[in-house]
């Protein structure tokens, strides 16, 4: 009798998360974003299809290529609802500098982009840049 009611309960459990919305994502303050360098140029950017708006406040953040652990992941497009009222969703930038690329990862505009550590490496790095763009 018990493992029964331990599966029926289990079974509920699963069905109330089931039932909530399929495109809603899970919020994860992973505080600060930083810019990071890449060694190489980002692909070209992924065609995907929108799926349905699940919602009013949902707004669509387009997929793109995020650098992770020396090289370049895609993240696939998405439905999210914004962090605040007005934030709006800011697509990630990337720029070359000499042989590397600065990439600012997507954020919502009320998140911090952190790039104290991209200015120490630029500070270290400056000789290279300069003798890059003589040549």
């Amino acid at each position: 009798m018990q493992k029964y009611i331990s599966r029926v309960m289990a079974a509920s459990v699963l069905a109330v998360l089931a039932a909530g919305p399929a495109s809603a994502q899970a919020r994860v303050d992973l505080g600060p974003l930083h810019i990071r360098v890449a060694e190489q140029a980002p692909p070209r950017a992924r065609h995907e299809r929108r799926s349905a708006r699940p919602g009013r406040d949902y707004v669509w953040a387009n997929g793109y290529w995020d650098w992770q652990g020396g090289r370049w992941e895609w993240v696939s497009g998405r439905w999210d609802r914004p962090v605040e009222r007005h934030a709006r969703w800011v697509q990630p930038r990337y720029q070359r500098e000499g042989h590397v690329w600065r990439y600012e990862p997507a954020h919502w505009s009320t998140q911090r982009v952190d790039d104290d550590e991209y200015r120490r490496w630029h500070d270290e790095h400056r000789g290279d840049h300069d003798e890059h763009h003589r040549h």
